[in-house]
């Protein structure tokens, strides 16, 4: 028996268990168990590191010191890949503001990336954005910080243009900068890389907490003369602005041509140290490959650890990855993305096609933490469900999968907030979060064959939610448009309230990601702007096209 398990290493096959041993899977739980080092990453990542806006020097250091620890817990070919750069570079330093008169008080804001900073400590007095140009002074203005008023996004055409006019008045007449009010207690962040380096933004643009801008307006409202101070160190360097995407793999044995890929984003918005999103995903697949390389196991099918960077400007390393690797493509098993935020691992959707196989992979998994149970979610059809880089694969037909997570923190608490810090993470559910995924990407690369690719929704052009509509959301409001996205083309404005979408009802973020992500690709949105109730067509227009070419395809039904 013993010479028989040699001869089967030696022919590259899976080796063989005497009864009793333990398999592959065991091992890598017992390591799991023993020495589960995913907070240690999570640390590393986002207190060392911190922050890794998409090209930024931090993204830089990130991909490199993963590349680094892959390479030291001994998988093979770990490298940086380049997916694509931004004409300019965009680095942030540290931020401050104050009001100082009529009393004294410490400001809590941000500013988007790619945002002006000043220049050292500025101080001016604030005063409110006129609603018109009429008898307009630009010198009663100028060195002022202008709160703009919170309805600026919720009017009509005209006024909105108007609108544009006053702060474009406002910007060449010399005013420090302008403060809008945060939507509750949560400063979102998120912003557009400038075109060129000749089209640098000049005036730092401030969202702050709701409600201290609400007390600096009631000061001016009573006549006192309120005086601000921000220093914003916002640093801009001509690109190209390259970022990357850090990966590696164990290599398989008779399937090696093969590969299962475990991924996640280790770009983030840098309004704090992005740790809901991504850096637990991001610890969580280096963990699942750390436990595979400890326990020794031999997958039939390679196993490819993408960290992809660009994914909140819209999926961008996974497509770079994708269009510079069309050969790989139909040897891809499955695509496995963690981007859920601090909640353990609950669940997998799966096809009908898929349930066999997946009732043999989670096997192991259903027993792992009776307090965390795992269960597969089955339906006739799999989609994007949720926008992440799993859908740059499911566009092209391939099983991506985007873990369902469960569990007593609020992940909305963090994406994209001045809250997204280390303590939101909660150990116990990372350390089982690790383990499923390592355990997952074992089974699917022991598999017989390849995950069935029968029922998979293709053509989401990036996954659901904000991405597909073209839009940065704040809970069901737009926060901001993507110029030429559908939602822009549709006439949405910012400040606008997502209430239905075909008849359905919305009542939160999970169910608009739902509802743009199924569905025929011309949809009828309802939205609430200001007291008014509006209705708009959102239609994509490539999906379009491709079901009416396919229409045409079919030959006629001939009746005799």
């Amino acid at each position: 028996m013993r010479s028989f398990v040699v001869l089967l290493m030696c022919l590259g096959s899976a080796p063989a268990l005497l009864a009793g041993e333990p398999t592959a899977a065991d091992q890598v739980i017992k390591v799991a168990r023993e020495d589960n080092q995913v907070m240690d990453h999570l640390d590393y990542l986002v207190n060392n590191i911190g922050a890794r806006l998409t090209g930024s020097d931090n993204d830089i250091k990130a991909c490199e010191w993963a590349k680094a620890e892959f390479e030291k817990w001994g998988l093979s070919n770990a490298k940086l890949e380049e997916a694509g750069s931004f004409p300019v570079e965009f680095n942030r330093g540290p931020w401050h503001g104050k009001m100082t008169a009529p009393e004294e008080l410490k400001l809590e804001f941000g500013t988007p990336a790619w945002s002006a900073g000043t220049r050292g400590a500025v101080s001016g007095k604030a005063m409110l954005a006129p609603t018109s140009l009429e008898g307009v002074k630009a010198e009663d203005y100028k060195g002022a910080w202008i709160l703009n008023s919170r309805q600026a996004g919720r009017r009509g055409r005209a006024a909105q243009q108007q609108g544009r006019e006053v702060q474009n008045f406002l910007r060449d007449a010399g005013v420090a900068g302008f403060i809008s009010a945060s939507r509750g207690k949560y400063i979102t962040i998120g912003g557009r890389s400038p075109r060129s380096f000749d089209d640098l933004p000049t005036v730092p643009r401030i969202t702050l907490l709701q409600t201290q801008w609400n007390k600096i307006k009631e000061h001016i409202d009573a006549g006192k003369e309120v005086e601000l101070t921000f220093d914003i160190r916002n640093h801009f360097e001509e690109g190209p602005a390259v970022y990357y995407n850090a990966t590696a793999e164990i290599p398989g044995t008779d399937l090696a041509d093969e590969c299962v890929i475990i991924g996640g984003h280790i770009d983030s918005w840098d309004g704090a140290t992005g740790t809901t999103d991504n850096g637990c995903g991001v610890a969580v697949a280096m963990e699942a490959a750390r436990l595979l390389m400890e326990a020794g196991v031999r997958p039939r099918r390679t196993i490819k650890f993408q960290l992809w960077s660009g994914e909140e400007q819209g999926l961008l390393g996974s497509r770079a990855w994708i269009d510079r690797n069309p050969d790989q493509l139909e040897k891809i098993s499955g695509v496995f993305v963690y981007d859920g935020g601090p909640n353990a691992i609950a669940a997998i959707n799966s096809t009908r096609e898929m349930e066999p196989d997946f009732r043999k992979v989670f096997a192991p998994v259903m027993e792992l933490d009776k307090d965390m149970p795992f269960r597969i979610d089955v339906s006739d059809q799999l989609s994007s469900g949720a926008g992440s880089d799993h859908a740059s694969f499911l566009q092209k037909g391939i099983p991506g999968f985007f873990w369902t997570q469960e569990g007593r923190a609020d992940w909305r608490h963090g994406i994209h907030t001045q809250f997204d810090t280390y303590d939101l993470a909660i150990p116990e559910y990372m350390k089982h979060s690790a383990t499923v995924v390592a355990l997952a990407a074992l089974g699917v690369a022991n598999l017989d064959k390849k995950l069935s690719r029968e029922n998979i929704r293709t053509g989401r052009g990036g996954g659901g939610g904000g991405r597909r509509m073209g839009v940065f959301l704040d809970g069901v409001t737009v926060d901001e448009l993507v110029p030429d996205g559908v939602a822009a083309k549709a006439g949405v404005k910012s400040g606008d309230i997502f209430l239905s979408i075909d008849g359905a009802k919305i009542e939160n973020r999970r169910g608009l990601v739902r509802a743009i992500a199924g569905g025929e690709a011309r949809k009828k949105v309802k939205l609430r702007r200001g007291a008014k109730e509006v209705e708009v067509l959102f239609e994509w227009a490539e999906e379009l096209k491709k079901k009416k070419e396919a229409e045409k395809k079919k030959k006629p039904t001939i009746i005799l």
